[in-house]
């Protein structure tokens, strides 16, 4: 780093800027190091032996610059294993109560990191937030999701949060399908529209349904055609269905009939390139003459060439030439600010009135400000309006086609379909008439679109979600009554006589129209029509809110603009009974039948009511998306002229050894004052502090070394390793404040003085008050902290249960100074000097046993998850295995002694699996807590086989040289060096254990 002067000493810790410098590094090359794309190996586990390789952020950091990388600098391929990476190393977090919300948050900061290229204090702070982030903390993730604005979601996943209108950089957004599916689970978003226009690569669904799988996302594809309705064209979204998962889709894309189809929307792609281009010239031509005049600039004409160059994989469009000009603009206009600049510090009052008005405009001239202003089919006569269908020569015939043509098209591509009108630009009588014509085919009508809502395009869809209630109703009388209104308002207008003559048709054939939708209703599509880089509106995502927790709810009630006019009814549903098992005991099922395998489990669910979704003054469905952004290019005067003073680093990214000094410090100076102010024995007025502080330290020590193993955890796993210094710190900040609460306030000025309440007069009352008043003060600093509701009340009553603790305590202490020869009066004096240490120690002991426990069942149930993990792959390769050889005894033929040169040989990549999965269970053993134990209990549940199969492949790692050219190769990255000599030092002794594990017999 160029600047390492104080600030380096007291802010921002040496990993805060290891993780920068090699950042910055791969990001000026343009893309990661292949060997570095090692640690993205799916078999390679996020807790296993690339933790020797690399740190857990600069794993995230490069695998999200992997992803965030344009389509010109990597493949669909190379961003899918960034997104398993991220994911699973962002999931496999300390956190047990936030995970999926650590998760999120994580990916977020990581995402900030790396579009801060070049801006390395922001990229010290966001590094900073990163390992914060890492902690779990409750209160540091909810402050980072408020930040970011996103809203916490439940951990169970099961969130009403939806889009059913997005784009990816195939059309008109900025996102690759990767990069979008990422940012929708970022969101929180679990169901998925996407959208594209005439036309669907298959390598492009390929990528976007791949990522969905990978987060878990369930997606729609969905391709938005046009049809002719007399003078303008009507939006039509035909989502094909009924697949049984994306190979099966891909195939359909294959299809002779669903090819030819594709190809007539690809002629409409070039049709419409060449429209724009048109749009182009007159651009060129007729307006930025005159923002050059206007604005004192000398932009060269845009070039067709590099427009089109800019525009990428997606389909030109007028977003994308707004962009591009802008492109080309802006740098003129921060040249132009920075003259100005110069010539404002010395001007006069008039003048700089003029020079601010002039770089306001500057600031202003936004994408969005060149749409409205210069690319309106208003502004350019001279080129073909899109939103008019033409009936010149080069007309593609697919923009031939009316709407029953279009719609009569798609019912007859070979699959099931749901077919969405988008209203965007129809009146109810348009609408009606779509309507009658698809003959009910139309199954959905997108009744919201966060964009048109932006522009106050609000009044039609109004009284389109009416017709579509009433429509559903069945009702005659009121659909006659519908019709007529529609009519008559048509007839009171400008009209073409058409329209009024197709709804009289309709009015007389309203029997057949309401048939339609008898059977199946016509339902409702809710999207926000996001292109991921709109300034005006929130952006992607939509959810309802009751399927919220209570804090994301009152966050939305804080936020009245977040919320929709639109309601539906939740339904939640709980499912209590026997579920599936995790998948090692699914393996074991499917090989001894004879097990029991189920689970008692009890599971919630939200639903949306059937035909309950419409448009409401009081809605309860809310944006997901940040608040709408003011159109600004970031330029200022003041930013230019402004003292050149430097902002100090804020107090809370202080060096981490500091800011834990910091605290307890904090802490600790209450705790000495209140013993030595009202303390007159020397040991408690000088020392009570440090037997206080003493008490939690070690407290929190002995539980964390506990709950890792204790005595029995591995040689490699230190103590000090498993200790959160971190955490301790806080917990001496808050203990030091509770001396002057218990020791002085409670104890002496309200028990002793007030109430004569002593360790004389009655203890019990005495231990129990202050055991209750210490219960009120740990529980309201872990609410202050937001920890779980569960830890809250658990420490509440963990003072209560330290009652009798206190009591016998007191008793054995006061029964040894009686008996060391001191008087019963001296000795119940004493006693009440050392009532609070004593009510503190009881506490301590309490929450060292209750909260040992938790860290223990804490990190059983971190390792039961990374065990499950890599035993299904581990029985995956099993399963590989006996495919490669089919006609052999798999587990003899691994008992040879040449078993595992003979498949390098034959299959290299499936014994690469076996090294990994091997290696990741030795650093599992050796490195990470309660593993061997856990362990232990996987094994109780596997057949013979399974435990006979895991044994032998371990042997694997007897293999010494095979190994050792494995990670020399690259296995884990280019720093290899702490991997292998790690495994050519505790390999031998760990498969000696490991084979007295694995004869234990199998519970039956």
């Amino acid at each position: 780093m160029n600047n390492r002067g104080l600030r380096y000493h007291l802010y921002y810790d040496e990993d805060d800027y290891r993780l920068l410098e090699i950042v910055n590094k791969i990001l000026s090359r343009g893309r990661n190091p292949a060997l570095l794309r090692r640690l993205f190996e799916p078999g390679l586990h996020p807790r296993g032996i690339k933790e020797l390789a690399a740190a857990k952020s600069l794993r995230v950091a490069c695998a999200m610059i992997d992803l965030l990388g344009t389509f010109e600098r990597g493949s669909a391929g190379e961003r899918l294993a960034a997104l398993r990476a991220v994911r699973a190393e962002t999931l496999h977090e300390s956190s047990h109560a936030l995970r999926m919300n650590v998760a999120r948050v994580l990916m977020q900061i990581m995402k900030e990191i790396v579009r801060a290229g070049g801006h390395e204090k922001r990229q010290l702070e966001l590094a900073r937030d990163f390992r914060e982030a890492s902690s779990g903390k409750a209160r540091l993730i909810r402050k980072q999701l408020h930040k970011y604005h996103l809203l916490e979601m439940p951990e169970a996943w099961n969130q009403l949060a939806f889009d059913h209108h997005v784009h990816d950089a195939n059309t008109k957004g900025r996102k690759s399908p990767t990069h979008l599916i990422m940012d929708a689970w970022i969101k929180g978003v679990r169901f998925l529209g996407v959208i594209y226009y005439n036309d669907v690569k298959p390598e492009v669904a390929a990528e976007l349904l791949e990522a969905a799988a990978v987060m878990g996302v369930d997606v729609r594809i969905g391709v938005e055609v046009k049809a002719r309705l007399r003078n303008k064209y009507v939006q039509i979204i035909w989502s094909p269905r009924g697949f049984l998962g994306h190979e099966d889709f891909l195939r359909f894309l294959e299809e002779p009939e669903v090819e030819a189809f594709l190809a007539q929307g690809r002629a409409v792609v070039e049709y419409e390139r060449q429209r724009v281009l048109e749009l182009l010239r007159s651009f060129n031509k007729n307006h930025l003459p005159t923002i050059n005049e206007k604005l004192g600039l000398a932009v060269l004409p845009l070039q067709e060439e590099a427009f089109i160059s800019s525009v990428g994989c997606g389909q030109a469009s007028l977003v994308h030439l707004a962009e591009y000009a802008h492109q080309m603009i802006l740098p003129h206009l921060k040249k132009r600010t920075e003259d100005l600049s110069e010539v404002y510090k010395n001007a006069s009052e008039t003048e700089r009135t003029r020079i601010g008005a002039l770089v306001n405009s500057f600031d202003q001239l936004a994408p969005e400000t060149l749409v409205e202003e210069y690319l309106r089919p208003e502004a350019n006569p001279t080129v073909l309006d899109p939103r008019i269908p033409s009936d010149g020569e080069d007309v593609p015939e697919m923009l031939r086609f009316d709407t029953a043509t279009m719609i009569a098209k798609l019912e007859q591509l070979p699959c099931r379909s749901r077919i969405t009108l988008n209203p965007s630009n129809l009146s109810p009588a348009d609408v009606l008439e779509v309507l009658y014509d698809g003959k009910g085919r139309v199954t959905h009508i997108e009744i919201y679109n966060l964009k048109d809502w932006a522009q106050g395009r609000t009044q039609h869809r109004l009284l389109i979600n009416e017709m579509r209630l009433v429509i559903n109703s069945g009702n005659v009388v009121e659909a006659k009554r519908m019709v007529r209104e529609i009519l008559a308002s048509v007839e009171n207008g400008p009209h073409d006589e058409r329209t009024v003559e197709k709804l009289r048709i309709i009015l007389r054939d309203l029997k057949t129209l309401l048939g339609f939708y008898k059977g199946s209703r016509l339902r409702s599509r809710l999207g926000s029509d996001s292109i991921g880089h709109s300034r005006h509106t929130r952006g992607m995502g939509l959810v309802v809110t009751p399927s919220l927790p209570w804090r994301a709810r009152r966050e939305i009630r804080r936020d009245p603009s977040r919320v929709l006019p639109v309601t539906t009814v939740a339904r939640r549903q709980i499912m209590a009974g026997q579920s599936g098992s995790p998948p090692i005991r699914q393996l074991h099922a499917r090989r001894d039948l004879a097990a029991d395998v189920l689970e008692h489990e009890q599971k919630v669910t939200w639903s949306v009511g059937h035909n309950s979704t419409t448009l409401a003054t009081n809605g309860n469905i809310a944006s997901l998306g940040g608040k709408p952004e003011r159109l600004s290019n970031g330029l200022s005067l003041s930013a230019l002229v402004g003292d050149g003073t430097q902002r100090r680093p804020r107090l809370s990214h202080l060096n981490s050894g500091l800011m834990n000094i910091a605290k307890i410090s904090l802490g600790f100076l209450p705790a000495f004052f209140t013993f030595y102010l009202t303390k007159d024995w020397w040991l408690l007025a000088y020392f009570g502090a440090l037997i206080w502080f003493g008490i939690t330290g070690l407290r929190n020590v002995l539980q964390s070394v506990v709950g890792g193993g204790g005595v029995w955890r591995s040689s490699l796993l230190k103590w000090k390793k498993l200790v959160s210094w971190d955490r301790v710190a806080d917990s001496l900040m808050f203990t030091g404040f509770s001396v002057p609460l218990l020791d002085f306030l409670v104890k002496d000025v309200v028990l002793a003085r007030s109430f004569g309440i002593t360790t004389t007069s009655s203890p019990i009352l005495l231990y129990s008050f202050m055991a209750l008043i210490n219960g009120v003060y740990v529980s309201s600093h872990n609410t202050f902290r937001g920890l779980p509701l569960g830890a809250i009340i658990g420490n509440f009553f963990r003072s209560i249960l330290s009652i009798p603790v206190a009591l016998g305590l007191n008793f054995v202490i006061l029964h040894f100074i009686t008996t060391a020869g001191v008087s019963t009066e001296v000795a119940l004096a004493d006693m009440q000097l050392w009532a609070a240490i004593i009510s503190k120690a009881a506490s301590d002991t309490v929450a060292a046993i209750i909260e040992g426990a938790v860290d223990r069942q804490h990190n059983f149930s971190h390792r039961k998850i990374d065990y499950q993990e890599k035993l299904s792959q581990i029985y995956d390769v099993f399963e590989r295995l006996e495919t490669t050889f089919p006609e052999q005894d798999v587990l003899a033929l691994l008992e040879r002694s040449h078993a595992f040169a003979e498949l390098n040989e034959k299959n290299p990549d499936l014994l690469r699996d076996i090294v990994i999965d091997s290696l990741d269970l030795l650093y599992f053993w050796m490195y990470q807590p309660r593993a061997r134990a856990t362990l232990l209990k996987q094994m109780e549940h596997m057949s013979r086989d399974e435990k006979r199969f895991l044994l032998q492949s371990q042997q694997v790692l007897k293999q010494k040289r095979i190994v050792s050219e494995m990670l020399l190769n690259g296995l884990v990255g280019k720093r290899f060096e702490d991997a292998l000599a790690f495994y050519l030092s505790h390999a031998d002794r760990y498969l000696q254990k490991f084979a007295r594990l694995a004869v234990r017999p199998t519970p039956r």
